[in-house]
């Protein structure tokens, strides 16, 4: 299995550029948050945010940004929970997406939520939840049965 430290500087660049983004939102009482997407293609950054009717609508939105505008890199950052020897906290969740590499990374940001008596608390550090396929990945040109004739 990959791990975080397999993946590219330029897509670990984008995803503290999500990850700063998405503490800054919850930072400021934005709560729900609404599931966004930072999206490059070439020297193009864009910030597409998927209003909808729940998570499944922005996932559904974000397989769609992957396959029909095949960008170089996209991060994907959502509201979520992660549950930690039987605690369960208010986290951020980001899906880091490479055309040219086989995995999405899973990254999860533990925090406090800001309320009327207390403010916003990063817990920990950003902890690596694994990876999924990446059915968008663009072939890789060394890919068995690729080799050059000579």
């Amino acid at each position: 299995m990959k791990h975080l430290q397999d993946a590219s500087k330029e897509l670990m660049g984008h995803l503290l550029f999500a990850l700063h983004h998405s503490l800054d939102l919850k930072r400021d009482g934005v709560d729900p948050m609404m599931p966004f997407a930072v999206v490059i293609k070439g020297e193009e950054k864009t910030l597409q945010a998927f209003a909808g009717d729940g998570p499944d609508y922005a996932n559904r939105m974000w397989e769609k940004t992957l396959s029909e505008e095949k960008p170089d890199y996209a991060i994907y950052a959502s509201d979520s929970y992660l549950t930690i020897e039987g605690v369960r906290y208010d986290a951020v969740l980001l899906k880091a997406y490479d055309r040219r590499d086989p995995v999405i990374y899973l990254l999860g940001q533990r925090f406090r939520p800001k309320s009327s008596s207390e403010e916003f608390r990063q817990l920990g550090n950003p902890g690596f939840l694994g990876t999924e396929t990446n059915p968008y990945a663009a072939p890789s040109s060394h890919a068995a049965g690729s080799k050059k004739p000579w």
